[in-house]
């Protein structure tokens, strides 16, 4: 699995960078055929969005690279990037992106299955630590990049998986405005229903788009996530920085698909949770779509760390 673009070394105690964590496959997000509602207007801004379906696609592992960086602030696609607290151009690129008008989030690292014991000075929440150690991390990369207005996480097949870490997380974010999306590096996250059952409007990945650099593969994923969006109404494709994968969506940049509305992440929230009486309709319930998409998935299907 390639490695993020960097152009220098992070410093001492900074965040790991590995992004080899995610499931290397879509990740089902329901079985039904729900439909999502359209929206004329992002919350608070004034972009027009088309009736839908929705593709949201969330770039990871920003804070690497400054040319990367501005590679995809060059694109018109709409996108949404999530940013690794103290790595060596995570300011830079979180400039970059309000410069650029790019709502952008924070990519939590968390433990994964293969990990060893957690460190406190690598910033990494894991199971075992204390709420008060969670609390602190999670504040400490708040205060980082202030301008984020959601968080995911990075790496986490086994933190998201911990239902009382989760729920010392998910405590912590419900006092604040930011929303959460669940990157769905485990088939048996908690993450996401945490997130719904503390009030926090929230989301999934359901597409990894590029875990392989070749463009057909790319074309393949994408695609997979404009059918399922079809079928539901709305999906996360979640990508990352890499040079192969700007190429890739520069193309759809420069002839982006009909029938189709891309959206931010915050687009997304606002269209799911936050317009009048959207949270308490049955049929769009983020849990019950959850739910099919985990009773959907291969009996066989391993999970990745």
């Amino acid at each position: 699995m390639p490695e993020p673009v960097r152009e220098e070394p992070a410093g001492p105690g900074a965040f790991p960078a590995e992004n080899g964590d995610y499931p290397g496959r879509e990740t089902p997000g329901g079985e039904k055929e729900e439909t999502a509602p359209s929206a004329e207007k992002e919350g608070g801004g004034s972009r027009k969005l088309g009736p839908g379906p929705y593709i949201a696609i969330v770039i990871d592992d920003f804070g690497f690279s400054k040319a990367i960086t501005d590679g995809y602030a060059e694109l018109t696609l709409p996108l949404t990037w999530a940013i690794i607290p103290f790595q060596s151009h995570s300011l830079y690129a979180a400039e970059r992106a309000e410069k650029a008008g790019i709502p952008f989030m924070i990519h939590m690292p968390m433990g994964a299955g293969g990990d060893k014991k957690w460190d406190e000075k690598t910033g990494v929440i894991d199971s075992g630590m204390s709420a008060e150690t969670v609390t602190l991390l999670l504040r400490r990369a708040m205060a980082f990049l202030p301008g984020a207005l959601g968080m995911n996480n990075h790496r986490g097949s086994r933190a998201t998986r911990d239902e009382k870490l989760m729920e010392t997380v998910m405590t912590e974010l419900a006092s604040t405005s930011l929303f959460f999306l669940d990157s769905r590096t485990s088939s048996v996250s908690v993450a996401y229903n945490t997130a719904r059952a503390k009030g926090i409007p929230a989301a999934f990945c359901s597409i990894f788009l590029d875990h392989e650099p070749a463009e057909e593969f790319m074309e393949t994923q994408f695609q997979r996530g404009l059918a399922l969006a079809s079928k539901r109404g709305w999906v996360v494709m979640i990508a990352h920085t890499r040079q192969g994968t700007l190429d890739f969506l520069k193309k759809k940049s420069d002839s982006p698909p009909e029938d189709v509305t891309f959206v931010t992440m915050p687009e997304l929230m606002h269209i799911l949770w936050d317009r009048s009486g959207m949270s308490s309709r049955e049929h769009l319930s983020g849990r019950t779509v959850f739910n099919a998409g985990c009773r959907s998935r291969a009996a066989n299907e391993e999970d990745f760390s």
